[in-house]
């Protein structure tokens, strides 16, 4: 057990009516944790008296009302945190997402109403369901001033686990990309959305399907009828 949510749910089944919790602001404890208690194992509450972290996940809020040299109006400041705690109790319970969560969802919602003037509807729906949340967390670390061109490579692992991205050394901001399957319709949309969406206007991308381009010293790549030029 570390979170407040997870001691209301152990009242329910302690018997305890949430209403009648009462959230207190430890004097102490791990700051890794944000419920204090002796056996964080517990599945059922000892008592209705939960001891929490202010700081773990509400710093923003506590950081100047529970600092250690303020010692006024201690009372209040205690009523306002249970009464802040219960509200934030339910709203874990009922929603139970983060603001990064929120902020996938409507990076999700984005990309299947087409908003960035590409057909990622389709590709986002050709793609199976443990791909989305992949791909959808790399969008969102693109957001937040992640490389492209590396966040594109992790893309290319998840959709294509044989497909392998090579930086052209001899011409900057130059991809080839051999992506290990026929191509196809659903291929070429997916390729476009993912280039579409993670790299920058100037990266010139030649793709490579079935047939690797060749490698001096590269037996593998070397094959005759195997191969494709560059």
């Amino acid at each position: 057990m570390n979170f407040v949510w997870e001691a209301a749910l152990c009242a329910d089944r302690s018997g305890i009516d949430r209403e009648d919790i009462r959230y207190t602001p430890t004097q102490g404890g791990s700051p890794y944790l944000e419920v204090m208690l002796e056996n964080l194992n517990d599945s059922l509450l000892p008592r209705p008296v939960v001891e929490v972290n202010p700081l773990y996940r509400f710093s923003a809020v506590f950081s100047e009302m529970f600092d250690m040299n303020f010692s006024e109006c201690k009372e209040l400041r205690e009523i306002f945190f249970d009464i802040y705690m219960q509200y934030m109790v339910q709203l874990d319970l009922r929603q139970r997402l983060s603001r990064k969560e929120y902020q996938l969802k409507y990076i999700l919602k984005d990309f299947l109403f087409n908003v960035c003037q590409i057909d990622s509807r389709t590709a986002v729906l050709q793609m199976a369901r443990g791909e989305v949340p992949q791909t959808m967390q790399l969008v969102w670390k693109l957001y937040r001033c992640g490389n492209g061109v590396q966040l594109f490579q992790n893309a290319m692992r998840i959709l294509y686990p044989s497909s392998f991205v090579y930086e052209n050394r001899g011409k900057t901001n130059q991809l080839l990309v051999y992506i290990g399957e026929r191509e196809n319709d659903e291929g070429r949309i997916r390729m476009e959305y993912l280039q579409a969406v993670f790299l920058p206007i100037y990266v010139q991308v030649y793709l490579f399907w079935d047939h690797h381009f060749g490698i001096i010293g590269i037996d593998e790549t070397m094959i005759i009828n195997e191969m494709a030029l560059f």
